[in-house]
């Protein structure tokens, strides 16, 4: 409310479980949330989008319409301590990076400046 940011979620149904350390993967979701957030100053939309990726899956999409990543900027993301934000440390993505990879999952940034970023990350299921 404060960010004048709307949500909106939409969820497939009957999705499969995910095998995780629950507190992990909630601070890896609240960073990439935070970091949408910043990217429309403005305020705007968040869509989370949770689908099944076959049988041995899920897919969460985080898209935001902020301002974009620069190429540049994007091939760099992840590295510790590079960061574009004034107050940043550069850690918040790299961590989430690492959350991802210890679940043995997938985590992919796109973006197109102007228009705005979605960030996929890709889980096993429990039962794979």
């Amino acid at each position: 409310m404060l960010s004048n940011i709307q949500f909106v979620v939409n969820a497939e149904n009957n999705l499969p479980h995910v095998s995780c350390e629950e507190n992990q993967l909630k601070q890896a979701f609240i960073n990439l949330i935070k970091n949408a957030i910043e990217a429309m100053p403005d305020g705007g939309q968040i869509d989370i989008d949770l689908r099944s990726e076959g049988a041995d899956s899920v897919r969460i999409v985080f898209k935001d319409r902020g301002q974009g990543i620069e190429n540049d900027v994007l091939a760099r993301l992840g590295e510790p301590f590079y960061t574009t934000k004034e107050k940043g440390t550069g850690l918040g993505i790299m961590i989430t990076y690492k959350i991802i990879e210890d679940h043995r999952g997938h985590l992919v940034v796109e973006s197109k400046v102007g228009e705005g970023t979605v960030v996929s990350v890709t889980l096993p299921s429990a039962y794979e």
